[in-house]
């Protein structure tokens, strides 16, 4: 039995780190085993939240058992946690990973279409994900082991849809296809509409009653005089989420938006995620009605724009106690990394810490209809599990083992290599990019 303490691992420099964690996942038929472990369950209410002095046996890819009293395999290779966090893999409700390496620059950003191409909800972004992308080694060292991959509207109020995927390193990494639409309202939908909410909310209305009109009979639609500018390959890609079977992903912010959002929902028997909710606070109980979940950063709390005026740091907080499900996003695809720190802030303005942790975890699996396989510490579910030298919402705490998918995973990333590089600045006969390192 292989035995590894996390605090030997802090010893450890980043080079080392990589080469023992990428020895653990070579061992791919041996189970692994976490002890002496806070295990940060996050599950429902009806279960315990944090459990002390825990262990978590994993193999096969899945989670085999959790508790306090759990036999470890003889043939384990044993993670000593000593006494540190464990926690499930953070899960991205929405990023631009693989979409977007470096936004100002046309070849580097593939996230949305522009305002004059005619396709727009039948855009999938799986056919533009870049697997090679520097960020998602970035974030994985932080703790990210998956995210929901997006893409946003451009010339068109719809986006196309987006995909989720692990961030094992592996070259196919998507772990559900095509999954919720972005659609945009409020002011940023109203450029695509005419310059009005009342011209917006319109041509929504018309597209959804044309989806519904198409999917009555496709065949015979094609004689039709088409009610929109939609093509025949958006009609198609809607059906599923005007009939109720997938999620809208809607952008909007204020309060008097939401509330329409709210009655179209119920109209249409929509399935919708609310993104941005600068102003959900103020229709926390209606959106818990609705169960409309809410991705929000919870860092917003200036009016940049009239229709969010009463953004708020305590937006997460309220809309908990509401009992509503959130879930947080950054605005900046290169800090998805910094989701604890987001949900770290949430609690220091009134959300609870168990809160915040399921909002990073199994709240993001739940938008994404994945919370039967990923989100919490739980036998059968996929071992997406990180190991924390502290508190994980702490800015000073990191992960000193990653587990995707049951293996455990590489730290290494393209920063870590250029903080070592550039570690000793002596001259040199080379420049320090060509000495070996």
């Amino acid at each position: 039995m292989k035995v590894i303490s996390v605090k030997k691992l802090l010893k450890l420099s980043a080079t080392v780190i990589t080469a023992a964690t990428a020895s653990l996942a070579t061992a791919k038929a041996e189970p692994i085993a976490i002890i002496n472990a806070e295990l940060h369950v996050a599950g429902s209410a009806d279960n315990p939240r944090t459990i002390e002095n825990g262990s978590i046996v994993i193999d096969n890819g899945r989670i085999v058992s959790v508790g306090t009293n759990v036999g470890t395999p003889a043939n384990a290779t044993v993670i000593d946690a000593n006494g540190q966090p464990v926690t499930p893999g953070i899960f991205a409700a929405i990023s631009g990973i693989g979409l977007e390496e470096i936004s100002l620059n046309s070849e580097g950003t593939e996230r949305s279409a522009d305002r004059d191409f005619p396709i727009s909800a039948a855009l999938d972004a799986e056919d533009a994900l870049n697997t090679d992308s520097s960020i998602i080694a970035i974030s994985r060292a932080a703790g990210v082991t998956r995210a929901y991959v997006s893409p946003m509207p451009g010339g068109k109020i719809f986006g196309g849809c987006g995909t989720v995927i692990d961030f094992s390193g592996s070259p196919d990494p998507v772990s559900k296809s095509c999954y919720a639409q972005s659609l945009v309202l409020g002011f940023s939908g109203t450029g695509r509409a005419g310059g009005t909410k009342t011209g917006l909310m319109s041509l929504l209305r018309v597209y959804l009653d044309e989806v519904l009109l198409y999917a009555e009979d496709p065949s015979e639609y094609r004689y039709m005089a088409a009610a929109s500018d939609l093509t025949q390959a958006d009609l198609q890609a809607l059906i599923p989420y005007v009939r109720g079977e997938k999620p809208f992903l809607v952008q909007v912010h204020s309060a008097p938006d939401i509330r329409r959002l709210i009655q179209l929902k119920e109209d249409y028997a929509l399935d919708v995620i609310l993104l941005g909710g600068a102003e959900a606070w103020r229709v926390a109980q209606e959106l818990a009605d609705a169960e409309i979940p809410v991705i929000l950063n919870p860092m917003a709390n200036l009016p940049r724009q009239f229709e969010a005026m009463a953004s708020t740091l305590e937006n997460a907080a309220r809309l908990e106690a509401a009992g509503v499900i959130v879930s947080f996003y950054d605005d900046d695809v290169h800090n998805v990394r910094l989701l604890p720190q987001l949900a770290g802030n949430a609690v220091a303005n009134g959300m609870t810490h168990e809160g915040a942790v399921a909002a990073i975890t199994l709240n993001s699996a739940k938008m994404m209809g994945m919370e039967d396989q990923l989100g919490t510490l739980q036998a059968g579910k996929i071992a997406d599990v990180v190991v924390w030298d502290g508190d994980p919402l702490e800015v000073s705490s990191r992960p000193v083992a990653v587990i995707i998918n049951g293996k455990v995973t590489s730290l290494e990333n393209r920063q870590s290599i250029l903080a070592r590089r550039y570690m000793d600045l002596s001259r040199g006969d080379k420049p320090h990019a060509y000495r070996g390192e």
